[in-house]
């Protein structure tokens, strides 16, 4: 009866998450979306490092429009919290961040680019460390895919890259990122062989872990794209294996065409098996 009365007493276990992206100044802003999904209150650190050069970063007191106090944000039950950076800089600085709380509370990261024309926004959700992740890409047909790469960790990471395309697989590797280091870069311009091309990336580390977020843009709006964190082995160049997942039934609760609209699905498979699909 003891032990059951003190586990009660056990707050929920602490989760972090990482957003590898965070800009602001020449047009960008980011808001940061807190929701604690548990019936009581929980406390959200926020934390922040900011891109100095080639990776590295320093520890960045980021500044919310709301004022508050990043270290101890009290969030009540059920509820939503949105803290708008000021976006009002000439000077573009950009970083990474990290949510520290309950397992409970989700986090997720809004874009707004205002430089050229009317805002537009990206959304791309707080995102768990990991040795290894997937990350679907398009730069066919006038699009083009960004990346973001954070290390969260406190030593220096070598990240490698193998890259599926329709016409073949080939192997990199990212430039060291630094303890607490961040990456950007567009697709074709870091593997010139994806250029006009779409396909699969898998980023991984042989210890460590790392956090990723996929822009897809087509030079006039953009919008986060998924993501799948990852462990064990490569798969990408892998000798193909017997299928061994059950099936599973996936739900794209919208898809429309016509009137200035188009739909693209796109599918991946994270597994070293070739495995039917059927929409």
């Amino acid at each position: 009866a003891v032990s059951c009365l003190v586990l009660g007493l056990v707050p929920a276990l602490a989760n972090t998450q990482i957003i590898p992206q965070v800009a602001d100044g020449a047009g960008w802003s980011t808001t940061i979306v807190l929701t604690n999904k548990t019936s009581s209150t929980q406390s959200v650190a926020l934390s922040f490092n900011m891109d100095t050069a080639n990776g590295a970063t320093t520890p960045w007191t980021l500044q919310f429009l709301e004022g508050v106090s990043q270290s101890s944000i009290s969030l009540a039950a059920g509820s939503t919290l949105f803290l708008h950076t000021p976006g009002s800089s000439t000077t573009l600085t950009q970083g990474w961040g990290q949510i520290d709380a309950a397992a409970g509370v989700s986090g997720y990261a809004i874009f707004t680019d205002r430089a050229a024309g009317p805002a537009q926004d990206g959304t791309a959700p707080a995102v768990s460390a990991s040795t290894r992740v997937l990350v679907p890409f398009d730069n066919s047909s006038g699009y083009i895919s960004a990346i973001a790469v954070a290390n969260p960790t406190n030593a220096a990471e070598t990240v490698q890259a193998n890259i599926r395309t329709s016409d073949g697989t080939f192997s990199g590797t990212l430039p060291t990122l630094p303890a607490k280091g961040q990456i950007t870069f567009l697709m074709p311009q870091q593997f010139t062989g994806t250029v006009g091309k779409s396909g699969l990336a898998e980023f991984y580390v042989a210890s460590g872990s790392i956090s990723i977020i996929a822009l897809r843009a087509n030079g006039t709006a953009f919008t986060a794209a998924p993501v799948y964190f990852q462990t064990g082995s490569p798969i990408i160049g892998a000798p193909n294996s017997p299928p061994t997942s059950s099936p599973q039934l996936q739900v794209i609760p919208q898809v429309a065409d016509g009137a200035g609209w188009s739909t693209t699905i796109v599918l991946t498979n994270t597994t070293t098996s070739d495995l039917p699909v059927t929409l």
